[in-house]
């Protein structure tokens, strides 16, 4: 079996340094002007700077003919200078609003949160513990608070997804029947 391996290998190295060697003619061939001169794309703005004249040689050396030559410039992109990682975080951050929790449930009793599609019971003991008992509270939640109960919790939009505060909107207003409609029926306890 080894050998096979090897000899693979070795009609792979082949292949490979005829294909090198294909491209090689064919690009000499048929290959672009040899001006050497590169396309930048047009969002990057130039700038010309000129390079510096080499010093003349010193005396002991003999001279050269001089002949005269155009002035060499060089072309540096302009590169806008990269966003820093903490100002981005911070302003992603800002964007972001905790939303106002409980300290315990109203009426000691909270609402069952497993009712809302996509909260188990893990979910809603890590919701429990940032103070999210009842379903009114979720249903005030706004843009912003969201994106900060998403990011806290990891979830990568699946609240928007599974549209947990129209949910908590029609089961705190009691409509059983657009909920069912809307989202199943309800799930026994």
């Amino acid at each position: 079996m080894t050998h096979y391996m090897i000899e693979l290998a070795l009609w792979m190295l082949v292949i490979f340094l005829i294909g090198c060697l294909l491209g090689f003619l064919l690009r000499r061939m048929f290959g672009s002007d040899s001006s050497g001169s590169v396309q930048l794309p047009a969002s990057v703005e130039h700038r010309t700077v000129p390079v510096q004249p080499v010093p003349p040689a010193t005396q002991s050396e003999p001279a050269a003919p001089v002949m005269p030559v155009a002035p060499v410039t060089r072309v540096e992109p302009v590169v806008p200078p990269a966003a820093n990682p903490a100002a981005v975080a911070m302003q992603a951050v800002g964007r972001m609003e905790r939303p106002r929790g409980l300290d315990a449930p109203r009426g000691g009793k909270p609402d069952d949160l497993l009712l809302i599609r996509g909260i188990g019971p893990k979910n809603q003991k890590i919701l429990h513990t940032l103070g999210f008992f009842h379903f009114d509270q979720i249903a005030a939640w706004t843009a912003e608070q969201i994106d900060w109960v998403d990011d806290h919790l990891k979830f990568n939009g699946r609240i928007g997804r599974e549209e947990w505060v129209e949910q908590a909107r029609l089961l705190h207003a009691g409509n059983d029947e657009e909920f069912e409609r809307r989202f199943g029926a309800k799930r026994s306890k």
